[in-house]
């Protein structure tokens, strides 16, 4: 069958309902030609096959309209035809057998015409009731697949008690089947403290906007217990709950906070140690001083400066989501004061965009000014005398900084982009990698923190990160951010009373 054929039949099967309205009308058009008669007469005999007819072209220029593809058409078309020949074939036969018993010599037209368009109604309503029935029962089954295969733990609670649970929720508290939980109430699930923070809090807040999330102390069967958090959304009757197990992360986060603080305060004190010795020793020998104490000073130095950076970098993103928006035009300024007080020195060159007016000009959080920092101070502090020949002048062994914000217009969207530029001996690809990839590895690590808090701090802001070498020697960073997002998220800031 070549490609016309098949484009004509399928444009048949996607009109088929039409078609068939389309049929009925004409053979009612064909009724009131053949057989005539007064016209209100006409109008008494026709006016349903007539309505029906035109209702089955609209419900098909309609469904057509409406959903792609021809099985809905096909479900429909073989129902009302297959109903309205049974129909009229039933009516036809029952008239025939009265003219036989009773000498009837009526005309059997109008009634089989009646019969049909009726029995074609039927059938119609009967296929569009079947395929509504046939799509909603596809949708829950697909939910009902996804529900069950979920990792999370979901259930539905209905006066509380489980009215469904899927595997994952049951296995959260060690129950073997979810059939189990069916019908248990849900304070056999949690401690004693949980079931109070439930009545205190999360059920006032499902009156109140419906939603709570937080955390609870789960039981299991047991009687052991376990951290989980848990997000309960209120339905018509009942609500849903969505729990997972955070004991891994819970005791993650510990070990991490008690390893921090135990490091930083046992180095601190070690280094202090170690300091006071090699500067006792190099004051009795100037030799020893020059040749070994000074280098240990120096990586003591350098040893406080990164513990004090990765505190930094640990304020920096625990106030993730607390911070305020900024103008961009106010975080340029203040990172530029910023480098021109710590680095005298050093030239620090502005390119702003500043289109439109003060109210239209887009904010980004205010944490952008800490990575922005950082990679300033990173320019400045990572470049040394140029000695390649690529010394512009008296200003050669000076470093420079170009720090640019404007709006870029790509084909899907515009973005919102800093750029900062340096001229020194550039990013190493190892560390740019592991950055970028989120990852470290013997091979390929970063010699410090602070790309990895510019990362962090753009990935929290809803960002992007790129590198790029610059021509000449340097490297060019831009931090791209959706302008979409910064433009909506100022006005929300402005609207506020």
């Amino acid at each position: 069958m070549n490609s016309s054929a098949r484009l004509a039949i399928s444009a048949v099967r996607e009109h088929s309902v039409s078609i068939v309205g389309i049929v009925l009308l004409a053979i009612v058009g064909a009724y009131a030609f053949v057989f005539g008669g007064p016209l209100a007469l006409l109008v008494v005999e026709l006016l349903v096959p007539g309505a029906i007819g035109a209702a089955l072209v609209w419900y098909g220029l309609r469904s057509q309209a409406r959903e792609s593809g021809t099985q809905r058409a096909d479900i429909v078309t073989a129902s009302s035809v297959t109903c309205g020949a049974i129909v009229a074939t039933f009516c036809a036969w029952s008239i025939y057998l009265l003219s036989i018993r009773a000498g009837f010599t009526g005309g059997f037209a109008q009634p089989v015409l009646s019969a049909l368009s009726t029995g074609i109604a039927f059938g119609a309503v009967l296929g569009h009731v079947y395929v509504e029935f046939a799509h909603h029962y596809r949708e829950n089954a697909q939910l009902s697949q996804a529900i069950d295969a979920s990792m999370d733990g979901i259930a539905i609670v209905v006066d509380d008690y489980h009215a469904y649970a899927n595997d994952a929720y049951a296995a959260l508290y060690g129950v073997q089947s979810a059939a189990a939980l069916e019908g248990t109430h849900w304070e056999t699930l949690y401690t004693k403290a949980a079931r109070s923070t439930v009545k205190r809090e999360v059920l006032p807040a499902l009156e109140e906007r419906r939603y709570w999330r937080g955390t609870l102390t789960g039981k299991r069967a047991d009687g052991t217990t376990f951290p989980q958090d848990v997000t309960v959304s209120a339905l018509e009757y009942g609500s849903v709950v969505v729990a997972r197990d955070v004991s891994e992360q819970r005791d993650r986060e510990q070990r991490i906070q008690v390893l921090n603080r135990v490091l930083r305060h046992n180095l601190r004190n070690a280094v202090t140690v170690i300091q006071g010795h090699a500067t006792l020793a190099g004051e009795r020998d100037s030799t020893l001083e020059c040749r070994h104490v000074a280098p240990i000073l120096e990586e003591i130095d350098d040893l406080m400066t990164t513990a004090d950076k990765a505190r930094g970098v640990e304020r920096t993103l625990e106030r993730n989501g607390a911070t305020e928006l900024v103008e961009t035009t106010a975080v340029v300024r203040s990172v530029v004061d910023r480098a021109r007080a710590a680095y005298p020195d050093a030239r620090i060159i502005t390119q702003v965009d500043e289109q439109g007016s003060e109210a239209t000009r887009p904010s980004v959080d205010g944490s952008i000014t800490d990575a922005l920092d950082e990679l300033v101070a990173n320019a400045i502090q990572h470049n040394g005398p140029r000695d390649d020949g690529n010394s512009d002048g008296a200003d050669g062994d000076v470093p420079t900084v170009e720090i640019a914000v404007r709006t870029v217009a790509y084909e899907t969207e515009s973005r919102l982009e800093f750029t900062v530029t340096d001229d020194g001996d550039g990013i190493p690809d190892a560390e740019r990698r592991a950055v970028l990839d989120g990852r470290e590895t013997q091979l390929e690590h970063s010699s410090g923190l602070g790309l990895w808090l510019v990362a962090w701090i753009v990935q929290n802001a809803g960002g992007d990160l790129r590198f790029a070498d610059r021509p000449g020697g340097g490297t060019i960073v831009t931090l791209s951010f959706p302008q979409e997002q910064s433009v909506s998220a100022d006005a929300a800031t402005r609207a506020a009373p």
